[in-house]
């Protein structure tokens, strides 16, 4: 004879179903909700919600509720993917909304990166899942790009257009990530509060072994995580010392 599910169980599944299918958004049903909707005690609704809180995907706030866990949209540090991609990765809405373009005379602390005077200049908020999840300043070589300009650039992928339109895709890319905090005027575009930690992450495009693009990434640090596989040195070879080279070669 086959034995049922304890009933702790199914209101389990039933709560992973509806976060699944966002029948849940934020705050899933008290304990009280749900014996009444299962007809079980408060005690089998109680275990039901610490499984999930056990499981990592939910957590109790004493006073208000269990709420859900906010996810990590992870991405591998060492290798670069464009917004769209990681959002379609991990089953998630995205848009973008662009707050201003043109061309403007590039910022002195930039002229290391960057050749010429000008720059296109885009600055960008990516959402997922409708939250504002990143912060994008791009600054793009004028005398290469300037036709980006002409672009719908709240849909489109800059990698996209720079290999497919402008006939520079990206074949190299140095990168820094930092820890940092939001500022007033960032921290209202990211729906956070000012100082709140974010990853600060900088890239400079090449393309050909020519710079073409230098861009500052402030991504939320509830909604991004970073991660990567690597294996360590051979037996016998100091690994401080390759990093003591790649930082060389990767300065500006």
């Amino acid at each position: 004879m086959l034995k049922t599910a304890p009933k702790y169980a199914l209101i389990k599944d039933d709560l992973i179903e509806g976060v699944a299918s966002r029948r849940f958004h934020d705050r899933l049903p008290s304990e009280n909700e749900l014996a009444r909707r299962h007809g079980v005690s408060r005690m089998t609704a109680r275990k039901a919600l610490n499984e999930l809180v056990r499981d990592g995907v939910a957590r109790r706030i004493p006073g208000k509720g269990t709420f859900l866990k906010k996810r990590n949209f992870t991405q591998a540090y060492f290798r670069i993917h464009p917004f769209s991609e990681n959002a379609r990765f991990f089953n998630v809405s995205t848009r973008s909304r662009l707050i201003r373009a043109g061309i403007v005379d590039l910022p002195p602390e930039l002229d290391a990166q960057l050749p010429g005077k000008e720059a296109v200049f885009l600055r960008r908020i990516h959402y997922l899942d409708e939250q504002p999840a990143c912060h994008e300043l791009r600054y793009l070589r004028a005398d290469l790009c300037a036709t980006i300009l002409d672009e719908d650039l709240a849909v489109e992928s800059v990698h996209d257009l720079l290999a497919m339109q402008l006939g520079l895709p990206v074949s190299r890319v140095w990168q820094r990530l930092e820890a940092t905090g939001l500022d007033a005027a960032m921290a209202a575009e990211l729906d956070s509060p000012t100082g709140a930690p974010v990853f600060c992450m900088h890239q400079r495009l090449y393309s050909d072994n020519r710079p073409v693009s230098y861009v500052i990434y402030h991504m939320r640090s509830d909604l991004y995580a970073f991660e990567d596989t690597f294996s360590p040195p051979p037996e016998g070879v100091d690994s401080r010392l390759g990093m003591l080279k790649t930082a060389v070669a990767d300065q500006p």
